[in-house]
């Protein structure tokens, strides 16, 4: 009996989201003349709702994005799907309306909804095909349709594994930061604008948007390591965000020597990163957050280029976990928030230690880099002590010195213990 007024609520919040949204596209469209607005005098707003571009300096945007109303960025929305990307718009719902979460969520509806009609049309078109029941014959035509099948099924998976990073297992919050089609994502555990400690962890090679939920299990212990490692922080003091807005390196062999990933991607995190300056309510945690930036494996060579070559990295701390290089040569090159720390870690049994790519940059543990090096459990072994892969992905294992490490420093502290090996 209870569960009929729920529902009746659902529906109708469900249509008022729809009207909304179809006003918004019919304004987008010239089909319904643009209202005037309460802007009138703001010629940067106008300008905006009228067609122009939007800042691309976070500080600017989310200045601008502060003086919209809901239909005013439900409007941009209409226009741009990927408007919840845009670094320094606030992560979940304010006065004004939605957020990066609300509308990167309507954008995950409508991808999954789009690539779920493309499959429809792919199998309908070759049914046998699609059942697995290849032609003898590889013909061009069913060759550029398996190509079309294969990528829209990646996808769905990808979509489908976003979708599931946004369930809340622990009873905290999920927001989703980043979305698009070109397997890019972000999710928040807790909201970043309202922590006082803040993480963005950098996954690296092989890791696509299909094994979403490894590293956002890894993002999930290092929250809880951080709320152990200073028990006067609240569960919701603590964020940690799983960053994967760069094209990782999908082969170790192949792809994961080169340089050009990291560069490419420079740019990108050290945008996320200026948009969480400026979307944090200061006010509310009585003064700017702490940010460190984790990466893993080649996440922290990502990591080394954001603050290379022009970049700065707006962190208090860059921690370098199996790392292969940060593509510099000393701590000090990188250019980092004043006062910074850089860190480092390597288990003794991890494969990375053998698989040093020397196009990649000094090795971050040893003691010439000037970095910060802390302890790591050796992780497991293979056959006559032989490093492995299993020990490259153990430091978030229970128990690892190295994860109540990162706490510590996600926490805001330095006193890190220091490692058992010399590499």
């Amino acid at each position: 009996m209870q569960l009929q007024p729920r529902l009746d609520k659902i529906v109708a919040e469900a249509n008022m989201v729809d009207i909304a949204l179809a006003n918004a596209i019919n304004m987008a469209s010239g089909k319904t003349p643009i209202p005037p607005t309460l802007h009138a005098s703001d010629p940067e707003v106008q300008d905006v709702l009228n067609g122009g571009p939007l800042p691309d300096d976070p500080k600017q945007f989310h200045d601008l994005w502060e003086k919209l109303s809901k239909e005013d960025r439900d409007l941009l929305y209409s226009r741009d799907h990927n408007i919840g990307n845009h670094p320094g718009m606030n992560w979940d719902q304010d006065a004004n309306g939605g957020g990066k979460d609300y509308y990167n969520r309507l954008h995950l509806d409508d991808l999954q909804q789009t690539n779920q009609a493309n499959l429809d049309r792919l199998r309908a078109a070759h049914p046998d095909w699609a059942r697995g029941d290849a032609p003898f014959l590889l013909s061009d035509e069913y060759k550029d349709w398996k190509a079309q099948w294969d990528s829209a099924n990646q996808h769905q998976s990808e979509y489908s594994q976003v979708r599931q990073g946004l369930n809340s297992p622990d009873g905290l919050p999920r927001l989703l930061g980043l979305l698009d089609d070109k397997g890019h994502a972000a999710i928040a555990i807790n909201n970043p604008d309202t922590a006082r400690r803040t993480a963005t962890f950098v996954p690296g090679t092989g890791q696509d948007l299909s094994r979403l939920e490894f590293s956002t299990s890894k993002s999930q212990q290092m929250l809880q390591s951080a709320l152990r490692a200073d028990p006067t922080l609240k569960p919701g003091d603590v964020s940690v965000t799983t960053w994967m807005g760069y094209d990782r390196p999908m082969s170790v062999i192949t792809d994961a020597p080169s340089t050009s990933y990291a560069h490419n991607g420079a740019q990108a995190l050290d945008d996320f990163q200026a948009g969480l300056r400026a979307s944090h309510n200061d006010m509310a945690t009585g003064g700017a957050s702490i940010n460190t930036v984790i990466g893993h494996s080649y996440g922290s060579t990502l990591v080394g280029a954001a603050g290379l070559d022009g970049h700065t990295l707006d962190a208090n701390n860059v921690v370098a976990v199996g790392s292969p290089g940060v593509l510099a040569g000393h701590a000090s090159d990188l250019s980092l928030a004043p006062g910074a720390h850089v860190f480092a870690t390597r288990a003794q049994n991890d494969i990375i230690g053998i698989a040093t790519y020397a196009t990649l940059g000094a090795d971050p543990m040893s003691s010439s880099f000037g970095g910060i090096p802390f302890e790591a459990a050796p992780g497991p072994a293979g056959p006559l002590g032989l490093p492995t892969i299993d020990a490259h992905s153990s430091y978030w294992s229970a128990g690892n010195p190295a994860l109540d490490n990162m706490g510590r420093i996600i926490a805001g502290q330095t006193n890190v213990t220091p490692p058992r090996f010399t590499p």
